[in-house]
């Protein structure tokens, strides 16, 4: 199957002849605005590359300081709720105020919960990061 633009050079043609008063204007005081290099998805891995090469270093230890902090987050959650509970002397009071930290336990177990999975992400990502080039560049098949 021939091409009918086989002489043709591909690529994008060249810039289009305008006239200077249909050029773009710009204000004197601002430089013109210059446009990504990159198509808009391109543009989306490179920033999470460098977000990627970027973020600190996640360890043992990094994930095991998280699991503290939620831990005494929810001890003095905990306590603070022990201490309203025992001021109370009504039934229907007693059961707002279990409703209200039932719903303040939830909150935080599903945010620190978050925070955790995501340092645990980053360090598979990091743990993987010396084989990515094997899995993108598999090795010649040896006869």
């Amino acid at each position: 199957m021939s091409n009918p633009n086989h002489n043709k050079p591909g690529g994008k043609p060249g810039p289009r002849n305008r006239k200077p008063d249909q050029q773009r204007s710009h204000k004197p005081d601002q430089p013109p605005s210059r446009k990504s290099q990159l198509p808009p998805e391109d543009t989306k891995v490179v920033v999470a590359e460098v977000a990627t090469a970027n973020a600190p270093r996640v360890d043992l230890q990094t994930i095991a300081t998280a699991y503290g902090a939620y831990t005494r987050k929810s001890f003095e959650e905990t306590k603070a709720f022990v201490e309203k509970l025992s001021g109370v002397r009504s039934l229907d009071k007693a059961i707002a105020i279990q409703t209200e930290f039932a719903g303040q336990v939830y909150k935080t177990f599903v945010v620190e919960s978050q925070k955790i999975c995501e340092l645990y992400a980053s360090l598979a990502r990091q743990a993987f990061k010396p084989l990515e080039g094997f899995v993108t560049n598999p090795a010649p098949a040896v006869h």
